[in-house]
């Protein structure tokens, strides 16, 4: 009777075992990899809006006269635009306009039948006035900034605002008559201040950010440099400002310090004169921040958000899809 074949033990080479697991762990990150880079947002490639981008805002306005006139400031010529309640309306330069006051107007205690005149501004625009007695006002876009043609002395300044302005209020002498803007329901009066309103009409609160002087909120709450008011339909809180972030618009710069993304596409829109949609899920909690020229090309502005990693973008014509 023959013997049965002996069965050889089966060696395995380890190093075979080594290679093997590393390709599975190569295929496993490669399966991982394609996941995270079709659902995670992808930064804007190199000039990827090179043939779509939109250009920054600028100077634009139109000033509309007591007499229903209106004029295309960045269209109008240097010089005389016209004459309104004792003062001349002088383009100075781009983007600039001011009110010289008559030397027979200067004074007066009273004035009769002024006329009142309006600086509007449009998406994509932004426009500088100096008024009759020498305050400076700088208007964002989307903004309207309604004024008498003249100041009667030792009478209170008023004007009124619709979206943003920043003002450098001038001294009268002898006596500092009150210098008092009304945006929408509310009221702030000043002497000699420098301030920045924003009080767009979409907007949940009328932000007042004081730099210099002593203000008032709706006659009773009073308001220091450096702080801020916060006026919302119900409430008026006055907190510490953060006066770079309030004023960056004016010094030419998009300056967010924490901020949700509605609030930062909702400067871009106006600004660039652009639709603003929203594709995917809700990120209104996520907070960002922003330091970039508004001069800049929209593109990057949004670059420097997708840099992030929370979200990307794209544009159509006009319009910008915002991808969650």
């Amino acid at each position: 009777m023959s013997e049965a074949p002996e069965k050889k033990p089966i060696f395995y080479d380890r190093w075979a075992f080594r290679y093997l697991a590393v390709a599975c762990l190569a295929l496993i990150a490669c399966a991982v990899g394609a996941i995270f880079y079709n659902h995670h947002p992808k930064p804007l490639k190199e000039n990827r809006f090179a043939k779509r981008d939109i250009h920054a805002g600028s100077s634009r306005a139109t000033l509309t006269l007591a007499s229903g006139k209106k004029i295309s400031l960045d269209a109008a010529p240097d010089g005389i635009l016209g004459e309104e309640s004792g003062s001349s309306i002088v383009r100075t330069g781009s983007g600039q306009i001011t009110y010289a006051v008559h030397e027979n107007a200067l004074g007066s205690d009273t004035l009769v039948n002024v006329g009142f005149n309006s600086l509007e501004t449009p998406l994509g625009g932004q426009y500088q006035v100096r008024l009759p007695d020498g305050t400076k006002v700088w208007l964002n876009a989307a903004s309207k900034l309604t004024y008498p043609a003249s100041f009667a002395r030792n009478k209170e300044r008023k004007v009124e605002l619709s979206g943003e302005a920043y003002f450098e209020v001038a001294k009268i002498t002898p006596v500092n008559a009150p210098f008092i803007v009304i945006s929408g329901k509310q009221r702030v009066e000043v002497e000699a201040a420098r301030f920045n309103i924003s009080g767009y009409p979409d907007d949940q609160a009328i932000k007042t950010t004081l730099l210099e002087g002593v203000g008032k909120i709706n006659y009773n709450h009073i308001i220091n440099a450096g702080e801020q008011s916060v006026n919302k339909k119900d409430s008026l809180d006055i907190v510490p400002a953060n006066i770079k972030e309030a004023v960056a618009w004016k010094n030419g710069l998009f300056l967010f310090e924490d901020a949700t993304l509605e609030t930062i596409m909702k400067s871009i829109a106006r600004w660039y004169d652009v639709e603003i949609v929203y594709s995917g899920k809700n990120v209104s909690k996520e907070l960002f921040s922003l330091s970039v020229s508004r001069f800049d090309n929209v593109s990057a502005t949004l670059k420097s958000l997708e840099n992030t990693g929370f979200v990307r973008f794209r544009i159509k014509g006009k319009k910008i899809t915002v991808l969650l």
